[in-house]
């Protein structure tokens, strides 16, 4: 087979030409690999492994022989994860990190018609909804009836029971990712209205000033940017169904609380305001410009109120202000309140560890600690196509910013591993070394961030770029009919992001038409 290099890998020429621009053969559909990817999930993804058979998708696929280790190899995990493996839901089922697979699932209903991808999705939010639930007899702190998902607690399929951290007693944690409230909403609306009123009772911890914790004990806790956004994203969402005018003042109270707390000449704020003893408490990261950012925006996408919108775009624009490196044309990854970037320096001890110091890392290979560059860039552009909808002129500053990321993720071509874990990395998981690559997550973020910035442009470049990291992304990942999390090892992994990946592919297969973002 003819082969040509792309990225610094070899492709089918096909591909290849395909990537580049060409007229696309019709077996490389964009849409043929997520649809292949969703019928094996459906097939053969599901829990098939406890005493009861259920519709839930397993977090964890061996891509080889398609089962579910009840053990699979460590691997990355444990620096992926930032130590905390239960974070990958061994054994397990994480609807929370599924969400943009079930977006991709209705998706797919849509394009094709066949009605199994949307009954897939709506079997599993139906189980998870009825059954898998933390217990509510509050034995422990946190046995709270809150749902067992999130990044400290998943559903055990091989026991039926929660488990994860403190075994599976531990905190109801939702962050960084775009839950599809409707959906679940249509499928059981009395369960998603409890779970939102939950977040009300045991995440916000202040009433009257909007101080939320990420854990759900009702006390004072660690208010992170990207789970704040999530919980004013859970009561706009509620607002938007049922007009209740309550629900949209917690979004705005939730939301007011990093905004209450910026700083009043930068316009920058921290992203855990009220611990002012940690480094979090004193800088601002891609955090709030990223995920936060996108939240807010969203919030004014669900409740039609510009508040939420208004605190994005100065985050945003003020991120841009002070965090531009003209010299390096990149952005620093962590910026005083006073707007001061704060210069590289080696990993501290500790919890100073995850401090990103010095300039972004494009492609991290952590989680989540402080560092959300390609998020960032997605909340870019997702505020400009809002400040440019209804046939209004778009805002010049924030397209502006959208290319400034453009540039600096096209700067850090091709996806590797970021620089800040790398020898952490490739000491535990040495194939990273011959494989290259990224994570699924940052294949699809990119990939959409290219495909809408694309379409608010009309400038070809950007739909080249998007193609060739899903023509890479495609190449490294897809094998045996579903996407691994990463090049380097042999499982699909939903916590590394292929749902994300996938509603990416479903984008570019359809650049024009204006779909929410993988988020």
């Amino acid at each position: 087979m003819n082969s040509h290099a792309l990225f610094g890998i070899l492709l089918p020429m096909t591909l290849v030409e395909f990537a580049a621009g060409g007229d696309a053969p019709a077996s490389l559909e964009w849409r043929k690999y997520v649809k292949q990817c969703l019928d094996t999930l459906i097939e053969q993804g599901t829990d098939r492994y406890g005493p009861q058979k259920t519709p839930l998708l397993m977090a964890v696929l061996d891509v080889n022989s398609l089962e579910s280790p009840e053990k699979p190899l460590l691997l990355d995990s444990l620096v992926r994860l930032e130590g905390r493996l239960h974070r990958r839901a061994e054994r397990g089922s994480n609807l929370w990190y599924d969400q943009a697979t079930l977006r991709s699932m209705y998706r797919m209903t849509k394009l094709t018609g066949e009605k199994k991808y949307s009954q897939a999705a709506d079997a599993y939010i139906a189980h998870f909804l009825k059954h898998c639930y933390k217990p509510d007899d509050r034995k422990t702190t946190y046995r709270n009836g809150m749902p067992a998902w999130g990044s400290h607690i998943y559903w055990d399929c091989y026991r039926e029971r929660p488990a994860g951290d403190q075994n599976g007693d531990g905190p109801h944690e939702i962050l960084v990712y775009r839950p599809d409230w409707a959906a679940m909403y249509r499928v059981d609306p009395k369960a998603v209205r409890r779970i939102i009123d939950g977040i009300w009772k045991w995440h916000i911890v202040d009433k009257q000033t909007g101080l939320h914790n990420r854990h759900d004990d009702a006390r004072r806790g660690f208010e992170f940017a990207f789970s704040g956004g999530v919980f004013a994203e859970a009561f706009a969402f509620m607002y938007s169904v049922t007009n209740e005018q309550h629900y949209l003042d917690k979004a705005k109270l939730v939301a007011g609380w990093h905004w209450n707390h910026r700083n009043g000449k930068t316009g920058l704020t921290a992203d855990v305001p009220a611990r002012t003893d940690r480094y979090d408490g004193r800088h601002c990261f891609t955090t709030v410009t990223g995920p936060h950012a996108s939240q807010l925006i969203h919030c004014t996408e669900l409740s039609g109120n510009r508040y939420f919108r208004d605190c994005a775009v100065t985050y945003i624009k003020a991120y841009d202000k002070y965090g531009w490196d003209d010299e390096a044309k990149t952005y620093y990854g962590m910026i005083a309140l006073d707007g001061t970037p704060v210069p590289d320096k080696a990993k501290g001890s500790g919890y100073d560890a995850w401090a990103p110091y010095g300039h972004i890392d494009v492609w991290r290979s952590t989680i989540f600690s402080y560092e959300f560059a390609l998020s960032a860039a997605q909340a870019a552009i997702q505020a400009y196509e809002m400040s440019a909808a209804d046939g209004q002129p778009g805002d010049a500053d924030l397209l502006a910013i959208a290319r400034r990321w453009a540039g600096v993720i096209e700067r850090n071509l091709p996806p590797s591993t970021g620089r800040r874990w790398r020898a952490e990395l490739e000491k535990a998981m040495p194939s990273v070394r011959n494989t290259g690559g990224a994570y699924a997550e940052d294949y699809g973020r990119a990939i959409s961030f290219f495909v809408h910035l694309h379409r608010a442009t009309a400038e070809a470049k950007y739909l080249r770029l998007a193609e060739q990291l899903a023509g890479e992304a495609v190449t490294k990942l897809f094998k045996n009919g579903i996407f691994k999390g990463h090049a380097a090892k042999p499982y699909y992994e939903a916590v590394n992001g292929v749902g994300l990946l996938l509603y990416a592919l479903l984008e570019l297969d359809a650049p024009r038409e204006p779909l929410e973002g993988a988020f």
